[in-house]
């Protein structure tokens, strides 16, 4: 069986050099005593490959470890380097992870490559899969090639993920798009055992994956609080309550996975991070960057079976448009799937893009956060019935804590004074807005 994982012999990658003049040299060892991280690292380089200066590797390292304090990236792979081949200093895969592992936290491609790598063959780390698979995506995601062709290794191979032809199959186009060997071989060696259908799954799948690294790209030089330009389209959409003081209350899977977050309030984008999160119960509240308003909140008391309730947000915005859209229903179930207390469950009509907005009751208070969906399809497949309508909202009950985390966030009694429904629905979805995640 060919070998689908690409392992480090090391590859490494140092500042290209140019001759000094003695003065030229002077003046680097100037700036680098004076403490400029770059100047450290290309004086470092200088003593690693001996140019200009006499090679010494342990006065190299030195170098290296000043510019990594000040978390510089290129000190940090290097030392990471040093320290995996016991280069100027006694070899050490434990303290070598470490760097490479700081450097690939500060977004550095080459180091998270090698951490994948690291990981998945237990180099310096425990052995985790999961862990290599997560480090090669995100070095794979800025565009690098080798990792690429490793994360269509662990697809290929169920490691780490679930196991999927046609996505290995589009990294690995990628990868020999970029360059990388093992890819292109990879990707003729297999190619042979696949069908038409899932051929052509993967050629479109490496599209849409190309197009969100050229995303990510462009997201990487849009500054916060940017306007995102038109060219730049939202990897996914999600709706959110703005209340009162500029937050917005959603749910975290809207969030999770976002380089940025836009929220679109009365026809504006506005650029909002993340406030406050519960993972275990799949809530976030945003901050919303220069904007104070937003509806006053109060929370449903003791929501019934059977109750009559109703939400707004953006399904499918760029079908739908993106003008708000009212669904209602009712209670019908006091418990999520398989009886799980976070959820209600609700007839309440929602599709991608309800995700994260608000669930009211009849009088306007928030009942919960619209969150999921039976899948149809696999339930079809697991006991033979179609479900229709079965869909699932965070109880608001789960929200009140994580509010209380949070200063500046007010909540009103609970509200039971009967109004006109057109009319709570006109003042009401003002502030529930779309969120954009890039």
């Amino acid at each position: 069986m060919k070998k689908l994982f690409c392992f480090l012999s090391i590859v490494v990658w140092f500042s290209p050099f140019m001759s000094f003049s003695e003065t030229d040299m002077d003046q680097l060892l100037k700036r680098a005593q004076q403490g400029d991280a770059p100047s450290q690292v290309e004086l470092g380089d200088c003593y690693l490959d001996g140019k200009d200066v006499p090679t010494n590797i342990v006065e190299a390292v030195k170098w290296y470890r000043l510019a990594a304090a000040q978390e510089n990236v290129l000190a940090q792979r290097h030392l990471g380097y040093c320290y995996r081949e016991g280069s100027g200093v006694e070899l050490n895969l434990e303290t070598s992870a470490g760097w490479y592992r700081r450097a690939a936290e500060n977004g550095d491609a080459v180091a998270q490559y090698i951490l994948g790598v690291s990981y998945y063959a237990g180099q310096g780390v425990a052995q985790d899969y999961k862990e290599a698979a997560r480090w090669c995506r995100l070095s794979a995601e800025q565009g690098y090639a080798e990792a690429q062709s490793n994360l269509g290794a662990c697809y290929h191979n169920g490691r780490g993920v679930l196991q999927d032809y046609v996505e290995a199959y589009a990294w690995w186009l990628i990868a020999a798009m970029n360059g990388s060997n093992l890819g292109a071989e990879n990707r003729d060696v297999y190619k042979n055992s696949m069908g038409g259908e899932q051929i052509a799954a993967g050629q479109a799948r490496a599209k849409e994956l190309i197009a969100n690294i050229e995303r990510k790209k462009k997201l990487s030089t849009v500054s916060f609080g940017q306007v995102l330009s038109g060219d730049i389209d939202p990897s996914g959409y999600g709706s959110g309550l703005l209340i009162e003081g500029g937050y917005v209350v959603t749910c975290w899977h809207v969030v999770e996975n976002a380089k940025k977050i836009f929220i679109n309030y009365l026809g504006k984008d506005f650029s909002a991070s993340v406030a406050q999160k519960d993972t275990g119960n799949d809530l976030a509240i945003l901050r919303v960057d220069g904007v104070d308003a937003g509806a006053s909140l109060s929370f449903a008391n003791s929501v019934k079976l059977g109750e009559q309730v109703f939400t707004m947000g953006f399904p499918h915005p760029d079908l739908q448009g993106s003008n708000v859209k009212f669904t209602t229903g009712t209670i019908s179930g006091l418990t999520g799937a398989q009886d799980t207390p976070l959820y209600y469950q609700i007839s309440v009509p929602t599709q991608a893009g309800n995700s994260g907005g608000p669930l009211f009751d009849k009088y306007g208070n928030l009942a919960g956060i619209v969150a999921a969906k039976l899948n149809s399809p696999v339930t079809l497949a697991d006991t033979g019935d179609l479900t229709q309508n079965v869909n699932y909202a965070i109880k608001s009950d789960y929200l009140v804590p994580l509010m209380k985390t949070v200063d500046g966030i007010k909540v009103r009694p609970y509200q039971t004074k009967s109004v006109n429904l057109l009319a709570l629905v006109e003042e009401l979805k003002k502030s529930v807005v779309m969120i954009k995640v890039y």
